[in-house]
């Protein structure tokens, strides 16, 4: 095959297998996949590569034939050992580019009249399909037809590559079980916003929105509606919203640093003074405050971020505003996490600690102060 043909083949391997797997689609990947999807032609002195290194290709040719060393499985294993070192420096995206375009050249290779060596040193030769009416003369108006095939394959995976397979039919069908499904799989690691068309089942007003996603909630979702907590979902009795269509919106990448507190003898405004409020966060807990007076009001709201019931306040996606009416209320025992939402290069949380201000430190760090 000519190499417009194995750089196309191996592109379109690339755009659909990032739409089913969901890696990044980047110019250095994609550029990673085509010189890997041309390399093994460096035993062709006429190829893009050959012509290139001249010096290297014609002895490989003369010594070898084209198709047969750097068209095998020995070839792909010193190409793998090469690159290994990129496995180590958290850039096997990279590897993996660089080795899948490599096979999609000898792949689509078997597809020419003579095949492959792929077995080398061993003679036996792969060819697909087996007659040999059916397989294809390098250049011919055939490969031409197939290599245009593949560049409009390109132009129709690339957009699908960018949102992935999955993401791409939810949207088309505006599933909420798919997106939740979806959240919940990428929850604590990448920031969604649901975009929906909703009916609120108290009010009965329609709703169309996207919706910065909190969290989960009763087979639900928790989302941000004009500054308040609302729960979307399929139950009257713990869902706020209905959804009648739904999809997933893909944010920034997310880092979550959670802090754990006693609360044992100590009240709500105690936590909020240690609270590091200039970052987004969330208060997650329950607690036992036995002997205290206070009464849960009514909520219209099905969800709400403060639930008080009996001696139990159990805290699901709260912040300071929700807390007013429970601040003073002394815990006999219970425990709160902090989830702070951290932005990429956003500075790192730190922890009021009677008077003064503690950063919080890794525990692999520790051991070196």
């Amino acid at each position: 095959m000519i190499s417009g043909t194995h750089v196309a083949f191996g592109s379109t391997l690339f755009l659909a297998s990032s739409a089913i797997f969901e890696y990044e689609v980047s110019a250095v990947t994609w550029l990673c996949v085509a010189a890997g999807s041309i390399l093994p032609d460096i035993d062709l002195p006429t190829s893009v590569l050959g012509r290139t290194f001249w010096w290297f290709s014609s002895p490989i040719e003369k010594r070898f034939g084209h198709r047969t060393i750097t068209h095998s499985f020995l070839a792909m294993i010193v190409l793998g050992l090469l690159l290994s070192p990129l496995l180590y420096y958290n850039l096997s995206l990279y590897f993996w580019c660089v080795i899948g375009g490599y096979w999609s050249h000898l792949w689509i290779d078997m597809f020419n009249l003579r095949g492959v060596d792929l077995f080398w040193p061993s003679p036996i030769r792969v060819v697909m399909p087996g007659k040999e009416r059916y397989r294809m003369q390098v250049g011919s108006k055939g490969e031409n037809i197939l290599m245009i095939s593949f560049f409009v394959a390109i132009l129709g995976l690339y957009p699908l590559s960018n949102v992935g397979l999955w993401h791409g039919l939810h949207t088309i069908l505006g599933n909420f079980d798919v997106a939740r499904d979806e959240y919940q799989k990428k929850i604590g690691v990448q920031r969604f916003a649901l975009h929906i068309e909703a009916v609120d089942n108290l009010t009965m007003e329609q709703i169309v929105c996207e919706c910065p996603v909190i969290g989960l909630w009763k087979e639900g979702l928790i989302v941000n509606h004009k500054g308040k907590p609302r729960a979307v979902g399929a139950s009257p009795v713990y869902h706020d919203l209905f959804p009648k269509k739904s999809w997933l919106v893909k944010g920034e990448p997310l880092h979550v640093v959670s802090q754990k507190y006693d609360m044992a003898g100590r009240n709500l405004r105690w936590l909020l003074d240690r609270v590091d409020q200039e970052h987004e966060y969330y208060l997650m807990g329950e607690l036992f405050v036995a002997g205290n007076d206070s009464k849960q009001l009514g909520e219209l709201q099905l969800y709400h971020p403060v639930i008080y019931t009996g001696d139990i306040v159990r805290l699901h996606y709260a912040k300071a505003e929700d807390l007013e009416r429970y601040l003073d209320m002394v815990a006999a025992q219970g425990e709160v996490f902090v989830q702070y939402w951290l932005k990429p290069g956003e500075a790192p949380v730190s922890e009021q600690v009677d008077g003064g201000v503690m950063e919080v430190v890794p525990d692999l760090l520790k051991e070196w102060l």
